[in-house]
């Protein structure tokens, strides 16, 4: 179906995210048009933030808006023992 350019943009946006077809894209695309607008400008931001502000700890590789990690800094963490689940 041919839809109007910045709803295909959108589309195509979304079916990039791993696990997202076409039909679950387009289904998040119009949901994201019908939204209110000051919900939509705080998930922007929102993902902004998070792309701009995370990284991953340089020790353990975990998601983290600091580095090294809140874990990882931890002087109370005995550093000579690693756990294995």
């Amino acid at each position: 179906m041919l839809y109007p350019t910045p709803i295909a943009k959108l589309i195509d946006s979304y079916s990039k995210l791993p696990g997202i077809g076409i039909k679950t894209a387009t289904r998040l695309a119009f949901y994201t048009i019908g939204m209110e607008d000051d919900v939509v400008n705080e998930f922007a931001k929102n993902l902004l933030a998070a792309k701009r502000d995370l990284t991953y700890c340089s020790v353990c590789g975990n998601l983290t808006d600091q580095d090294p990690c809140g874990i990882c800094q931890d002087s109370s963490r005995d550093q000579s023992t690693i756990l294995i689940v």
